[in-house]
């Protein structure tokens, strides 16, 4: 065909050839290169559920996701065909190869619409990540987070409004915002006896976040009998209605000498009844041993957890003015940023609440640069807790910004002199150096 053109028409239709060549073979290396993508996401699956194997140790897995929903031509919804109760094992076989299961992966299950039954999460993961079953409001029953799991990541089971509720094992380290968002939770079970000296596991959030979230006014929390002082000052955890102690280890109504007993006795392969094994168990931590007996022994005895020191007699309640020319953002002085904004000129009402001996619960760390000098509003207060000792010593126990959706990285020299009222404090909150001037009013 090409002998009868011109040389004209020749070069145009041998441009115009290779051109379409040209498109065939890109759009052929783009979608071989979407398609990698897709099967690079997770390693295997078994059971129709897909597992990508931990780089930190490669005879572990975590459960992740079935498609990568970055591909916009998977029209990405996580396990479609998934329906009715959902069962994860502890350990799966591939290629001859057993791993171990040790975490859900962030947004794993998100929006798994077929889940309409209850959740068994395998006893090896260590953690939850974010979204892991965000908007799985199939969910049904009373979910038991496993002993290990040290981190509950942000929304992990928000919008679950089937459940009914969760228990906390003793392990968890953090708990982020959402991440117990369920607005159907009747009772959940915190085994956590020290979670002051766990920062996350106070944040304001973790209850209520994206959704309805849990009806404290309703929802029944129960918690070690020696850290029940502790639950009933700390927010979010005093925000319960109803707070009920975990229940003895005999079940009587007395805990005694006869709880002691049962605990030994189950030690030593004495008791056969799983439910009264279950019974001795006190701390919930896989099985009875001498930590149980010591919890026994110190509710017998009154002794509450020890996480604060209650010799502690230095009071910094109360209502805070800013020194906007001595507190510092960056190289600014706050006096010099309120100008600049034109917002205000005297960040004002910040709160200092007490809690328990020694511990307060501060309503704005950043002393309303963002709030009032930015204008920003009040999402973006730092809420926290503070420590502080009798030399007037002030350390930070945690915090969170529902704006930044973020906590402050550290807190350094922090002190409050008791005679004039004044509490400072360094912070580092994303790269950015804060000294902050507090005068009590």
């Amino acid at each position: 065909m090409l002998r009868n053109l011109g040389y004209g028409d020749f070069v145009k239709q041998l441009i115009e050839c290779k051109m379409r060549n040209y498109f065939i073979t890109v759009c052929m290396v783009v979608l071989m290169s979407l398609a990698a993508t897709a099967e690079e996401f997770y390693d295997f699956k078994v059971d129709g559920i897909a597992y990508k194997i931990n780089e930190e140790d490669a005879a572990t897995v975590s459960v992740t996701k079935e498609q990568d929903p970055n591909i916009p031509e998977t029209n990405y919804t996580s396990y479609a065909n998934l329906t009715g109760k959902l069962t994860l094992p502890e350990q799966v076989t591939h290629d001859g190869v057993t791993y171990t299961v040790t975490a859900i992966g962030e947004e794993a299950f998100q929006g798994c619409s077929g889940l309409t039954g209850e959740l068994l999460l395998p006893g090896t993961i260590k953690q939850i990540d974010h979204w892991a079953f965000y908007q799985c409001s199939g969910l049904t029953g009373h979910v038991v987070i496993p002993t290990g799991v040290t981190t509950i990541g942000y929304s992990a089971f928000g919008e679950c409004d089937g459940l009914t509720g969760f228990t906390i094992p003793a392990t968890v380290r953090s708990i982020d915002p959402g991440a117990l968002d369920g607005a159907g939770v009747q009772m959940v079970v915190s085994l956590i006896d020290n979670f002051t000296s766990y920062a996350a596991c106070l944040n304001n959030r973790m209850f209520h976040y994206t959704g309805a979230g849990v009806d404290m006014t309703t929802c029944r929390l129960v918690v070690p009998n020696t850290a029940l002082s502790l639950y009933q000052s700390f927010m979010p955890w005093n925000g319960f209605e109803h707070i009920d102690v975990l229940e003895n280890a005999d079940g009587m109504d007395a805990v005694d000498v006869a709880d002691v007993n049962l605990v030994i006795n189950a030690m030593l392969g004495k008791v056969s009844d799983p439910q009264v094994l279950a019974n001795a168990d006190v701390n919930r931590d896989g099985a009875p041993d001498v930590g149980d007996v010591n919890s026994i022994i110190n509710a017998m005895l009154g002794k509450a957890s020890s996480v604060y020191d209650a010799s502690v007699t230095v009071d910094m309640a109360g209502t805070y003015n800013t020194d906007m020319e001595a507190s510092t953002y960056i190289a600014s002085t706050y006096a010099e940023r309120a100008e600049q904004y034109g917002k205000t000129t005297q960040c004002t009402g910040i709160t200092l609440a007490n809690t328990v001996p020694g511990i307060f619960y501060c309503r704005d760390l950043f002393a309303g640069y963002f709030d009032q000098i930015s204008g920003y509003g009040f999402v973006y207060r730092m809420e926290g807790y503070l420590r502080v000792d009798n030399d007037g010593n002030v350390t930070l126990l945690s915090s969170y910004c529902q704006g930044w959706e973020d906590g402050i990285d550290s807190l350094s020299n922090g002190h409050f002199d008791s005679a004039t009222g004044t509490l400072t404090y360094d912070l580092q909150f994303s790269g950015v150096s804060l000294h902050v001037v507090l005068r009590r009013q």
